[in-house]
């Protein structure tokens, strides 16, 4: 028996670290900071550099409808560097004051198989542990916020991929629907990620009464 009351007594310190460092942590706006962005930043922004982008390719390699590839490549390569940089600006200015978060992870205590056991909660796919409620939450709000920071930066790559496959258009043609498949990847990769960020949002706002 011994044994057995070791095991829950070092469980039962796991939690309490846990809960301890749990508290405080709250989603204050994420949903919101995510929604501004791809509803008002990323399109004016993107459409801004890619038309700056473009002009610049026609200036620098000459005025010629077959180097039209070579123009939208050079446009969505000013986008990529543009987004990326708008990236880590409204991820410092807007998404990161969107949230609170502890100093340290709050499930850095538990075992694999109780983090484990968390995230299967926060997708619905096993019963909510009251008992240990406010950690549960603060996994879904860590969770939300690494998420919110994918959302803002996986554009750049998509952006990226596409301006590769614009110049290997009418060249490579292997390569070139490498390239495509990678960038339709990134927004299929982009469409889960939102999938799930909305899940967790859901999962807060669902468990905001404790």
């Amino acid at each position: 028996m011994a044994g057995i009351d070791d095991l829950l007594a070092a469980s039962n310190d796991r939690w309490s670290r846990a809960m301890k460092k749990a508290q405080g942590v709250e989603d204050i706006g994420l949903g919101s900071a995510v929604k501004s962005y791809y509803t008002r930043y990323l399109p004016a922004g993107a459409l801004a550099l890619l038309a700056a982008g473009t002009g610049a390719g026609i200036l620098i390699i000459g005025a010629a409808p077959a180097n039209w590839a070579a123009y939208l490549s050079v446009g969505l390569m000013f986008a990529t560097a543009g987004i990326f940089i708008g990236g880590l600006v409204y991820n410092s200015k807007k998404v990161a004051p969107a949230v609170r978060l502890a100093t340290v992870n709050v499930l850095f205590p538990l075992a694999d198989e109780e983090r484990k056991y968390i995230n299967r909660q926060i997708a619905g796919k096993a019963p909510l542990d009251h008992d240990h409620l406010p950690v549960v939450r603060a996994g879904a709000v860590q969770l939300r916020k690494s998420l919110a920071t994918q959302l803002v930066f996986l554009p750049a790559y998509a952006f990226l991929f596409a301006a590769q496959a614009a110049n290997q258009a009418g060249r490579d043609t292997l390569f070139f629907w490498v390239i495509t498949f990678a960038a339709v990847a990134a927004i299929l990769a982009l469409g889960l990620l939102a999938r799930q960020f909305r899940r967790t949002g859901r999962f807060l706002a669902g468990t905001s009464g404790g």
